[in-house]
């Protein structure tokens, strides 16, 4: 029983399978945050309630006004894969084709600064096919934030800034702070002053990895992403990685501590006599449940609930139980 090992095991795996980059040697801790980053930055497939902006109509309705011959017949696109993704948002399906390339790779040293910082993916509104299983490079985005149980379409704006400033831009988030202050509520900090910055100052800051408190309608906002560590990685995917390797080493020593009642436990729910306990981490995915099973362990409260929602179980292979703990 090792569950660190078949953690990083799954882990590899999984990134092989996806053709998701990762380094050579990596640490656990760095290979378990890679992996919780990724998650978070493919969007899981679920079914989502759909919410737009005010701003968004009139950056919809400017693509459908554009007269220019060079680019009307894209923006008309643009406009249609729109509407497209928030049927796919609806119905839970992937809109992994339309975000960026990005996604296929994990190197802190070149971070998703818009999501870990704004909270926002940007995905692109193109529905022509384009090389390893994305769309074609759109000259339109749509930035989102993601929920669990819902998407809020922020804005559509061009894909290129003659300031190279489209990824920074801070009136992002005052869109978000005007149409749906909810989102903005558990960011704030009280009894503090937000900083003001130039959208030029802020892209220097993010290079640097620095995280900020906005001054958005007179409040101090912590990123709506919880921010990123020293090395570029989001800090909430590393608590959380660190959280999760804490979690198994203890659970491995109280199964190792309590194996003698533990195996007469799993003798009463048919494992042979003479066989030995064999714990292990698996993937969700491997296992055979139906679908209100599923939806109970979704909603299991401890570990083992944490442990299903990010795609993994602990389970006894004799008997091919799901250990709850």
């Amino acid at each position: 029983m090792d569950f660190r090992s078949d953690l990083n095991d799954a882990i590899v795996s999984e990134f092989v399978r996806q053709g998701i980059s990762y380094p050579e040697h990596p640490d656990l801790s760095g290979l378990a945050t890679r992996y919780l980053e990724m998650r978070v930055r493919r969007i899981e497939p679920v079914p989502r309630r759909v919410h737009f902006s005010e701003e968004i109509h009139d950056s919809l309705g400017s693509l459908v006004r554009n007269t220019d011959p060079e680019c009307r017949e894209a923006a008309l696109e643009a406009w249609g894969t729109a509407f497209y993704l928030c049927d796919l948002f609806e119905r839970g399906e992937s809109v992994l084709p339309h975000l960026s390339k990005g996604v296929n790779y994990t190197d802190p040293r070149q971070p998703d600064g818009l999501l870990w910082d704004y909270g926002m993916h940007h995905l692109h509104l193109s529905r022509t096919d384009g090389t390893g299983g994305f769309v074609r490079r759109s000259d339109w985005l749509l930035y989102v934030i993601v929920a669990d149980q819902d998407v809020f379409f922020v804005d559509v704006r061009p894909h290129t800034d003659p300031e190279r400033l489209q990824w920074v831009r801070q009136d992002l988030l005052t869109i978000v702070y005007r149409n749906w202050p909810e989102l903005t509520e558990s960011r704030l900090l009280r009894g503090v002053t937000g900083t003001t910055l130039t959208d030029t100052e802020k892209l220097v800051l993010r290079r640097k990895n620095v995280n900020v408190a906005h001054a958005i309608g007179g409040l101090a906002i912590a990123p709506l992403g919880l921010g990123v560590t020293g090395d570029g990685h989001s800090s909430s995917r590393r608590f959380l990685a660190d959280k999760l390797l804490h979690e198994l080493e203890h659970y491995q020593q109280s199964f190792d501590a309590s194996r003698d009642g533990l195996r007469e436990v799993f003798i009463e729910h048919g494992m042979a006599d003479d066989a030995e306990l064999d714990f292990r981490l698996m993937w969700r995915a491997e296992l055979e449940v139906s679908d209100d099973q599923g939806a109970e362990m979704c909603s299991t409260e401890g570990f083992s609930g944490e442990l299903w929602r990010i795609g993994f179980a602990i389970i006894e292979m004799n008997t091919r139980s799901i250990v709850i703990v």
